[in-house]
């Protein structure tokens, strides 16, 4: 079930009190229909309030008491207004913001604010251009504190709708016609903010594209409020002293507003308000039966001509497709009888089903194809084919053989293509309904065919290779090493290679017909590949296990003095040759004070709990390993002497 309130305002308005008051009842929605279920809620505004309040530009200049900015124009620049008489015409707000805005009234018991208004239509010449862009519409607004600030009552966008204020964007909402670019009577309701003893209003436009552009008009302007004088509604199905309630109708309904003071005198009645309830009534048009000439084709259905029914309309066809029109495809069966299904829903949810009917009957067919197969070296191949079931008004239909594979050489328009080598061919036939393809491939007859192994070898220099010949539908043969060496005609053989080579073995058949077979054969650049080796080849890509290292050498001072003078302050051994270290640090009494392993490990006098050690004679010992795990490490110890005195 859906609530529905459609703020389309219905005004009625009757004097009385010797034409110093008006009676104002509005009351929406106004007639609609709705779908069952659906709940609309009825609105009325009532107001007693004073009259004189109503405003024009007949005199071609504004009222008094009233302000314009921005370029204006009092007059019928384009075209006549809502009742002959002329208007206010705002040119462009590239020379100001173009506003009208009113003194002030009070208004403190609420009414309406009603106006005409007009959009130039998007485009046109100056200065009949008008806006299109999100924030290019005017503003309707009120002041309670003399002009200082200003409240947006509502904006009145381009594209032809109402939203609460100016949005922060300037993309296009119209091109050509909406449903302002014709006068319409605006009736709007005075908010509860507004409602002071001196509230002031104004319609202003606040963006432009410039000075040609986005031009708009005001006339017939009226201001229907004033001090409070209480009125209350009450309602024709009982209900009374309310302005709103809620109703579900079941079946076409109407209503109508009364309108009375605060005494219980009625005052004056609302038009009456019709709302219908919609029934399945939906009418639409769709195609009984599509023919397809081909299992290939796809046709376009659409249900068309919607009628009695409220929208949107929404189509969902049995192949799941839900857009209007859509295309309907064959099962691929050159003669076949399908029937598609389509479900129609209005806005009320109401659902209709359809059906439309697809005749498929292909004639035209390949019924046979023969192939030709060619000799290995030369193109005599062939290959026909026939057709049946052609359908032509008189005209010749099209036969093309196309090929070898789908960008060969050969395009010959016919239904039989000779002298061609070996591949796949294809053959189409066009008639004045339909289209069939078919392919056929040519074969080869006994053709030679060169094989040989190994097809790879690598290895130090020399490389050894014996190559086997595998050959099939050959008789003789033509080795070559790639090298420089002299080729061979032996059916298998062998070849010493110094360097990588392409091995190539071509095999004829007896009428000289060949086929070729390759092998690579790669010599590796051998040697050392340590960069660490005394004999490392910066050359080599494979290690021969040759490489050979220097013996690591050590040697420690006897002496070291770490008082922070930059001289001297470490304890390190003096290594060549050498991978990692690993130096120990013993005082008289045997412990350890200081044990690590690294590059090079250094010691700076302290003990292992961060504390200076005392002068004296400390014991050191050693290991120091090679660069490489084949070398044999060297150790060492002695004594070195910690003083501390510069």
């Amino acid at each position: 079930m859906r609530n529905l309130f459609i703020p389309i305002l219905m005004a009625l308005i009757l004097p009385f009190s010797g034409q110093s008051q008006v009676c104002i009842v509005n009351v929406s929605p106004q007639d609609t229909t709705i779908c069952p279920g659906d709940s609309v809620g009825i609105v009325g505004y009532a107001a007693i309030v004073a009259t004189g309040q109503n405003f024009d530009f007949d005199l071609g200049a504004l009222p008094p008491g009233w302000s314009a900015t921005g370029g204006q124009t009092w007059g019928t620049p384009c075209g006549a207004g809502i009742n002959g008489t002329p208007y206010y015409w705002a040119s462009t707000s590239g020379s100001g913001v173009p506003t009208v805005g009113s003194p002030a009234f009070d208004v403190s018991c609420g009414g309406f604010v009603n106006f005409d208004m007009v959009y130039s239509v998007q485009g046109g010449a100056a200065p009949c251009e008008g806006p299109d862009l999100a924030n290019e519409g005017v503003s309707l607004q009120y002041s309670t504190n003399g002009g200082a600030t200003w409240t947006t009552i509502v904006y009145y966008s381009p594209g032809g709708f109402e939203l609460p204020i100016m949005p922060n964007t300037s993309g296009s909402v119209a091109s050509g016609a909406t449903t302002y670019t014709t006068w319409n009577s605006f009736s709007v309701p005075i908010p509860q903010a507004a409602m002071t003893t001196g509230t002031m209003f104004r319609w202003t436009q606040f963006n432009s594209s410039g000075t040609c552009c986005d031009n708009w008009g005001l006339d017939n302007i009226e201001i229907f409020g004033g001090p409070c004088n209480t009125a209350t509604i009450n309602w024709d199905n009982g209900l009374s002293n309310t302005n709103y309630f809620w109703t579900t109708p079941t079946q076409d309904t109407a209503f109508v507003a009364m309108v009375y003071d605060t005494l219980g005198n009625y005052m004056c009645s609302s038009d009456t308000i019709h709302i219908d309830v919609m029934e399945p009534t939906l009418t639409w048009n769709l195609t009984d039966t599509l023919f397809a000439f081909c299992p290939t084709d796809s046709l376009p259905a659409e249900v068309t001509s919607f009628n009695n029914a409220i929208a949107p309309y929404g189509v969902t066809w049995s192949t799941g497709a839900t857009s209007n029109p859509t295309l309907l495809g064959t099962n691929g069966n050159l003669q076949d009888l399908i029937t598609y299904t389509v479900e129609i829903t209005d806005g009320c949810g109401y659902v209709y089903n359809d059906t439309i009917m697809m005749l498929v009957n292909q004639t035209l067919a390949i019924d046979t194809m023969l192939a030709y197969d060619a000799t290995a070296c030369d193109p005599t191949g062939a290959a026909s084919a026939f057709i049946s079931g052609i359908t032509s008004t008189g005209g010749q239909p099209f036969y093309n053989w196309s090929g070898p594979g789908n960008t060969g050489q050969f395009s010959i328009d016919g239904t039989a293509i000779t002298d061609i080598p070996p591949g796949w061919y294809y053959f189409t036939v066009v008639d004045d309904v339909c289209e069939v393809v078919d392919s056929i491939y040519i074969d080869v007859e006994n053709p030679p065919i060169a094989d040989l192994s190994p097809l790879t070898s690598n290895g130090c220099g020399p490389v050894p290779v014996s190559f086997t010949n595998n050959s099939s539908n050959t008789v003789t043969y033509l080795w070559n090493f790639g090298d420089g060496s002299p080729t061979t005609t032996d059916v298998n053989t062998s070849h010493s290679f110094e360097s990588s080579s392409m091995v190539t073995l071509i095999a004829y058949d007896e009428s000289g017909c060949a086929d070729t077979a390759y092998a690579n054969v790669v010599v590796e650049p051998c040697g050392c590949t340590d960069p660490v080796a005394l004999n490392f080849n910066p050359n080599a890509t494979f290690d021969d296990g040759s490489c050979s290292y220097p013996f690591p050498t050590a040697a420690a001072p006897n002496v070291f003095t770490p008082n922070d003078d930059n001289k001297n302050d470490l304890f390190y051994l003096d290594a060549t040759n050498a991978g990692d270290i690993h130096l120990i640090i013993l005082n008289r009494w045997g412990n350890v004070i200081f044990d690590e392993t690294g590059p090079n490990p250094a010691w700076d006098g302290t003990a292992s709990n961060g504390m200076m050690v005392e002068e004296g004679t400390y014991f050191y010992k050693y290991t120091v390993n090679g660069l490489a795990s084949n070398i044999d490490p060297i150790e060492g110890h002695g004594f070195v002497q910690l003083i501390k005195s510069n």
